[in-house]
């Protein structure tokens, strides 16, 4: 069940749903009429990657107390419920496993998948012909580009050195995630092909050449599918940039008092793309955390963003209702400075005891679920729960990797 879950998570997002209910009633079963084969101790990092996320699930469901849209609370601890379940789920297979030969089959999965993804998306994108198919939000499909684009990044990385797919993989994983143009998703994948590169050439004293030409791929793939993305966002830096910190933080403490004082004022609105509505949504984010320290509760996250949306006339985040675009925003806002530690002891703690551990890629793993949740709330959609909590708690428990190996080598 752990592989076939790796295997539907890259295909579909929905698809997880069926895969986890079939594996919870098998576990059921297995625990009424089955005997438990092996129950070895789990490794610290394991622990630690199995509590996290429970921790962090019973935060959010303590923020119902002090929530005002109870059905909205009420749906998000539902998409997070596998904060729970699959740790739950991990734990018995863990104990139940007589050997660790499903780990490697699940990472297996997992490539499989994504292969089968890629060659699908650009196979349907040639069969109709359409170009808004060829980057984006279109080859995405059903999925978000940057969750995508972070699930291709780790999947080059745990590509085994042996196989020999592994070269025709990583190009074309670059390749699909330059065209994803999501920044987020080129900035991850670029510092971790420049990882992989020192890594091998101090390893053998010889370059990795499907990460090199991967490199070439991802550049390449960018420039097809930017279409602008990134001359937005350079423009928007460059026009911060020349405006005065005073100018700035005026209009930050404007809009805090108006919104604690609940006075609405309509000014010209401030037009920017994708890179300004992040930054819209951050600083609304900021005044929220300044004007509730204990959050605002689970399910009043978006409303009350939307009030400060209003107030600095933030056409972009609030035309489309953003949320906090970063996951430790997210946190922070919703349950305060303790959702904030409650994050930071997951993540931060899964990421210490890979380093401790020399597991390397769990370390990785860390790493880009760290970087990429700057970036987005990676943590409020299922594609995003299902697959960060099950990646963790598999690359925890394989705890097989050390820095003496090369990265994401298994056998066969």
């Amino acid at each position: 069940m752990p592989a076939i879950t790796a295997f539907v998570i890259t295909l579909h997002p929905r698809l997880s749903a069926f895969s986890l209910i079939l594996w919870g009633i098998m576990a059921v079963v297995g625990g009424i009429v089955g005997q438990q084969q092996d129950k070895r101790n789990a490794t610290h990092s394991f622990i630690w990657s199995s509590l996290g996320p429970v921790l962090y699930f019973f935060g959010l469901a303590l923020g119902m107390f002090w929530t005002k849209q109870m059905g909205v609370g009420w749906f998000a601890l539902e998409v997070k419920s596998t904060l729970v379940i699959l740790p739950v789920l991990f734990w018995l297979q863990v104990r139940w496993s007589s050997n660790s030969d499903w780990i490697n089959w699940t990472v297996r999965a997992f490539l499989w998948g994504l292969g089968i993804f890629m060659v699908w998306r650009f196979l349907l994108a040639g069969w109709l012909g359409d170009s808004a198919l060829w980057r984006y939000d279109g080859l995405a499909g059903p999925f978000h580009p940057t969750y995508i684009a972070a699930y291709l990044t780790l999947g080059m990385f745990l590509m085994p050195h042996k196989s020999r797919w592994r070269k025709p993989f990583v190009v074309m994983a670059a390749l699909f995630i330059g065209l994803l143009a999501s920044k987020a998703g080129w900035l991850v994948a670029f510092a971790l092909l420049g990882f992989m590169l020192v890594l091998f050439k101090v390893r053998t004293a010889r370059w990795d050449v499907a990460a090199g030409v991967a490199a070439i791929a991802l550049v390449l793939g960018g420039g097809l599918g930017d279409q602008g993305r990134m001359q937005e966002f350079m423009g928007y830096a460059m026009h911060r940039t020349a405006l005065s910190q005073d100018e700035v933080t005026s209009d930050e403490e404007s809009a805090a008092g108006q919104y604690e004082g609940e006075a609405m004022v309509v000014n010209k609105p401030k037009k920017v793309g994708s890179s300004g509505g992040r930054m819209q949504a951050w600083r609304a984010s900021w005044i929220l955390l300044k004007a509730h320290p204990f959050g605002v509760g689970t399910g009043d996250v978006v409303d009350e963003l939307v009030r400060i949306y209003v107030l600095q006339n933030s056409d972009y985040a609030l035309k489309i209702q953003m949320n906090p675009h970063s996951t430790y925003w997210q946190a922070l806002v919703t349950l305060g400075w303790l959702g904030g530690v409650l994050l930071m002891l997951w993540f931060g703690g899964l990421f210490w005891d890979a380093c401790k551990g020399n597991a390397l890629n769990l370390g990785v793993f860390a790493a880009i679920v760290l970087i990429h949740g700057v970036f987005e709330s990676i943590l409020e959609l299922q594609q995003g729960v299902v697959v960060w909590v099950f990646l963790g708690l598999l690359l925890s428990h394989q705890g097989k990797e050390r820095l003496s190996q090369r990265p994401g080598d298994i056998d066969g």
